[in-house]
């Protein structure tokens, strides 16, 4: 992960636990049947898959949720939409940390989204 994505995802962070590395599970890429498609499925279930990994029985101690999302329209939406950010801020960046020729578009994106999200709602929830 960049330096500068680091600092803005560790901002809310105590400086004891900024430096440590954090697991991540890398999602496949998802797809709906068109006959499914504008229907939600695929929302509902990252939607399920992000609720697995806060749930207290989980124990694999993940935090962020990795994708590498295909460099089109509509699945950046979709990713987006869902609450994933770019891990890097521009594909002139991804492309250098990823070590690619930056003279051809990229053909995936890579794309988080941090789980502390849901686990701080759930405490402002539980209050």
């Amino acid at each position: 992960m960049p330096n500068a994505r680091k600092k803005s995802i560790g901002k809310n962070l105590s400086w004891e636990k900024r430096d440590l590395i954090y697991p991540a599970v890398l999602i496949g890429r998802l797809g709906v049947n068109s006959a499914y498609k504008k229907r939600h499925v695929g929302s509902e279930l990252l939607d399920y898959i992000k609720q697995w990994f806060v749930d207290p029985d989980n124990k694999t101690g993940c935090r962020y949720l990795v994708v590498d999302a295909y460099n089109r329209s509509v699945p950046l939406a979709f990713y987006e939409t869902n609450g994933f950010k770019y891990m890097f801020s521009s594909e002139q960046q991804e492309c250098v940390y990823r070590n690619i020729d930056s003279a051809e578009k990229l053909y995936t994106r890579m794309m988080y989204f941090d789980l502390m999200l849901l686990s701080s709602e759930k405490e402002g929830t539980a209050r």
